[in-house]
């Protein structure tokens, strides 16, 4: 007898042709990311939906990812920002990292799309210092903590 197969992400796949593609995320591995803080980047942690409440409104990679990083969370997987980076960057862009690679770079440029474009219910925060008292830290969004360290520039 043959059971059909049943996606982890089913909810995405039943709208994937439905929804529009996602905006182009800019990954790049001159990631912003790394012009944030060493203990920012250490504290990076993600909040999540579960992943059978995330309704998909785009199709992409960003999207794809915020998915897995739903599931992951519904599967308590502990994983730390840099095992998430390093899964991505295996995932979408060239399979195992290689000697010369041990920095996921584009893997942590998609963590920055995520909390930018991902999912609804999908959100990255961050340990940053405070202006006034350099020792001491906040919460803030990962979004947030970029705008300060690495703003964008318009062009």
């Amino acid at each position: 007898m043959f059971a059909p197969l049943v996606s982890p992400f089913e909810n995405y796949h039943d709208v994937f042709w439905e929804v529009e593609d996602e905006p182009d995320p800019g990954l790049t591995s001159k990631t912003r990311m790394l012009a944030l803080p060493a203990v920012s980047l250490a504290t990076l942690r993600y909040r999540a939906a579960p992943a059978d409440c995330m309704h998909p409104q785009t199709r992409g990679t960003v999207t794809e990812a915020s998915m897995r990083l739903a599931k992951w969370k519904d599967n308590n997987a502990r994983l730390s920002a840099w095992e998430v980076a390093r899964n991505f960057q295996m995932l979408y862009f060239r399979g195992a990292l290689s000697r010369s690679t041990r920095v996921p770079l584009l893997g942590l440029d998609l963590i920055r799309a995520t909390d930018e474009l991902g999912c609804e219910g999908l959100e990255w925060y961050v340990d940053v210092p405070r202006e006034d008292d350099p020792f001491r830290f906040r919460i803030v969004r990962l979004k947030d903590a970029l705008e300060r360290f690495a703003p964008t520039v318009e062009r």
